[in-house]
């Protein structure tokens, strides 16, 4: 019988181990290896997924539900004063490949189409840290000289050079021996405070944001992708340290945090990506290729086992069913305010007095598809799927997220977006058979996932004949457009 992994409890101060930390080993010998062919067969090992859940073998197989045991507040108070900066390794940078080979042209007898470059050749830099313009620039004045496709190394030359100019503008504008994520994450910031000081402050960040800035510019505070800092009102409430739900709301409640608080460091230095005004129209028209998948929202039920004020609830927290548009480029999912007035109104009491609010995590600058930036302001929630056929949830576990907030007050409300929670927690699949639908099951698909079996002669041509430009010396060819739709059953 497969059982449950155990739950790590509580540790002291410094429980936070670095990722170089030797891990002991059992050494084998022949008295073990005898002894356990005397136990008979094996049972062979497990196989897990990219999650570290276990594959079933059978698809009716439950899988072992892991439940962590509560974390003690006084170890995380006295944790609180250690500083995991530099304790901790972070993330591994992918591996980089070797330089392609490099093709140099006579300037006498340059290459200006594609399909004259030698065999193998393409205009990629995989070897190069895209974010590294010094390494960008000189490779493409290299690729310039050397004579192939040289118009798309020029315009690719002159926005390299513009970016160049604006990340100098920006750094001249704080002081001297700052990072340029530090440089980066400032602008962000002041775009945060200018918009907080037009909602009159009414979230209490201000002076929390106001801190933080003065805090990178004087060195005190650095940009360490891994590690988070939790800010109250103003005050710096710990050092850099990870970011762990149970942790996050531990301290959250112990100041008041459904306003005023605030977690630094959680996202990148500069805005996300919330491409949801970008819906594709499929030539020549009439059908939208968007879709929608039903998820489970609630309000935390950690704070409502803690209470808050006059409420006194009977009941666990209730979720709602909402639809969500399955939207790949949403950085984050997205409900209005009127959804959360919705909760609160199913979660009161039976005196109808309201739920506390969900947990402050501050807020967060989204870049849309027309290139403006939102602000939004993100609370904790937790998510889950319902299952109508079995009648049960998807797991036994809510989900912590991260959800924005569209303010639909006194506006329109906006389409909600499902994020990415459901491709990092789910296995996702689609078949070329015209339903633009998109598959999700919590289990490998080798043993569960019912994905149509679609043969070539089988696909169906939604889209009519395009013309397409005629290729250099050949008659025009026609072409078929394709649409990357997706849709949930």
């Amino acid at each position: 019988m497969d059982r449950p992994r155990r739950a790590a409890a509580a540790k002291p101060q410094g429980h936070y181990a670095a990722a170089t930390s030797p891990v002991k080993k059992r050494k084998s010998s022949a008295t073990a290896s005898t002894s356990s062919r005397k136990k008979g067969k094996q049972r062979e090992q497990t196989q897990v997924d990219a999650m570290g859940l276990p594959i079933p073998t059978d698809a009716a197989a439950p899988i072992p539900v892991i439940t962590p045991k509560p974390l003690d507040p006084a170890a995380l108070a006295l944790d609180l004063d250690k500083s995991y900066e530099g304790q901790i390794t972070p993330p591994a940078p992918p591996t980089r490949p070797k330089r392609q080979p490099r093709w140099q042209q006579p300037a006498a007898n340059p290459i200006m189409f594609l399909e004259d470059t030698p065999i193998g050749w393409n205009p990629d830099e995989p070897d190069l840290d895209p974010d590294d313009l010094n390494a960008q620039i000189a490779r493409c004045r290299e690729r310039i000289s050397d004579n192939i496709i040289t118009r798309q190394f020029d315009l690719k030359l002159r926005n390299l050079l513009l970016e160049q100019e604006r990340r100098d503008a920006m750094m001249a504008l704080e002081p001297a021996g700052l990072s340029w994520p530090v440089v980066q994450r400032l602008q962000t910031l002041q775009g945060i405070w200018g918009w907080l000081q037009g909602q009159n402050d009414k979230y209490e960040l201000v002076a929390n944001v106001t801190n933080i800035m003065a805090a990178y510019r004087s060195g005190q505070l650095r940009w360490n992708p891994g590690l988070v800092t939790y800010w109250s009102r103003g005050t710096q409430l710990c050092h850099p340290r990870p970011f762990r739900w149970d942790e996050f709301d531990i301290i959250n409640a112990q100041y008041a945090g459904h306003t005023g608080f605030w977690v630094e460091g959680l996202e990148g230095p500069s805005p996300g990506l919330q491409m949801s005004q970008w819906i594709a129209t499929p030539y020549p028209g009439g059908g939208v290729f968007s879709s929608y998948m039903n998820m489970c929202i609630q309000i935390p039920d950690a704070i409502f086992q803690a209470g808050g004020g006059a409420f006194n609830p009977l009941l666990p927290s209730m979720a709602v069913e909402l639809d969500f548009m399955d939207d790949t480029g949403a950085s984050v999912m997205q409900i209005n305010q009127s959804d959360l007035q919705h909760l609160i109104n199913c979660n009161r009491d039976p005196q109808q007095n309201d739920p506390p609010i969900p947990p402050l995590l501050g807020v967060m600058p989204l870049v849309v598809a027309n290139g403006t930036t939102d602000y939004l302001i993100c609370r904790r929630f937790e998510i889950n799927m319902w299952d109508r056929v079995t009648k049960t949830y998807l797991s036994h576990l809510w989900s912590p997220v991260q959800v924005v907030i569209y303010d639909d007050t006194n506006k329109q409300s906006q389409t909600r977006l499902n994020g990415p929670w459901a491709r990092h927690r789910l296995y996702s699949a689609s078949a070329p058979d015209g339903s633009s639908y998109t598959y999700f099951s919590d289990v490998h698909p080798a043993s569960s996932m019912i994905v149509p079996v679609v043969n070539p002669a089988q696909i169906p041509a939604l889209l009519p004949d395009l013309p397409v430009c005629p290729l250099r010396g050949s008659p025009t060819a026609g072409g078929k457009a394709t649409a990357g739709g997706k849709a949930v059953p």
